[in-house]
């Protein structure tokens, strides 16, 4: 009876392509080869719409920070400074 379940379990095997399950994208037998193209393309739109984000997401913040450079550039400027005192340079790593 052991003998029959392992023929039984090796003719399955047979039948089956040994790299079908290795490959999660291969396409099933009988089905249209245009599911690959259409899944391309759906995920081409999603990268585009990503990629849209970026673009808007990098835009905004370079806005901010072009803001935030020209205020502290003001601020600094306004500063009234005490003749004879030395300037410290925040930027300087020698101290």
């Amino acid at each position: 009876m052991l003998f029959l379940w392992a023929l039984a379990f090796l003719l399955v095997l047979h039948e089956q392509d040994p790299l079908a399950a290795a490959d999660p994208v291969s396409v099933a037998p009988g089905s249209l080869e245009g599911g690959s193209w259409c899944n391309e393309h759906m995920l081409h739109e999603r990268l585009d719409i990503i990629e849209e984000k970026v673009i808007k997401t990098v835009e905004h913040l370079e806005s901010e920070v072009k803001s935030l450079l020209n205020i502290i550039s003001e601020t600094t400027s306004n500063i009234p400074t005490v003749p004879g005192t030395p300037l410290i340079d925040i930027f300087d790593d020698t101290s």
